[in-house]
């Protein structure tokens, strides 16, 4: 049956799963005209060549980007991947439907929660290779260092954030580990079928 909507109403919110067809559908007709434009360019470049000296020009300023990116900026760190760090981070502030507010301080607590990981990872691994405690106590031990952490970032801020900042840093660690258990059995699982070297 229909929703109705009271006389009116100007804006109707559209459910999920319209919204993620239009938006695949609109890359669809993106990606066929692309395609169709450089298809027709290279048919155009293929049997009279008018883009000989663009191409060329094209290929040496991208041989000279690509060596400059590929140096070393620092520590074995190149400038490309600086370059894109810094695309990727500041590209969703110029995104429209993007709030602003809520980048920052989501990017500001995964960063917190990375570093409260790595802080408490080097700590697990640092004892299990000392070998002064069992398995389950170096685990007992990672699980109590981060906790003890999480609550130090969390109280540490604001009063008000406090919950929220407690709740997305034990959400970010926690999917962290089960995301690289899962990369785990994905590769064991392909090593098994034969599909991964």
């Amino acid at each position: 049956m229909a929703e109705k909507y009271p006389l009116g109403t100007k804006a109707i919110p559209r459910p999920r799963a319209w919204r993620l067809r239009a938006y695949i559908r609109a890359m669809g007709y993106v990606l066929a005209g692309l395609a169709l434009v450089f298809g027709i360019l290279a048919l155009v470049q293929i049997y009279f060549h008018p883009f000989d000296l663009v191409i060329e020009e094209a290929n040496r300023g991208l041989a000279a980007a690509d060596s400059t990116l590929s140096k070393d900026a620092v520590s074995g760190i190149s400038l490309g991947s600086l370059a894109l760090v810094g695309i990727v981070a500041s590209l969703p502030l110029f995104k429209k439907g993007v709030r602003r507010h809520q980048y920052w301080v989501s990017f500001w607590r995964g960063l917190l929660s990375s570093a409260i990981f790595l802080c408490t990872d080097k700590l697990y691994r640092y004892v299990q290779g000392i070998g002064i405690l069992y398995l389950t106590a170096t685990l007992a031990l990672f699980v109590g260092a981060t906790i003890i952490l999480v609550e130090i970032v969390s109280r540490a801020g604001r009063i008000e954030s406090e919950a929220d900042t407690r709740t997305e840093l034990l959400a970010s660690i926690a999917s962290g580990l089960i995301f690289g258990l899962i990369v785990q059995l994905g590769e064991y699982a392909l090593k098994a079928l034969g599909l991964l070297a």
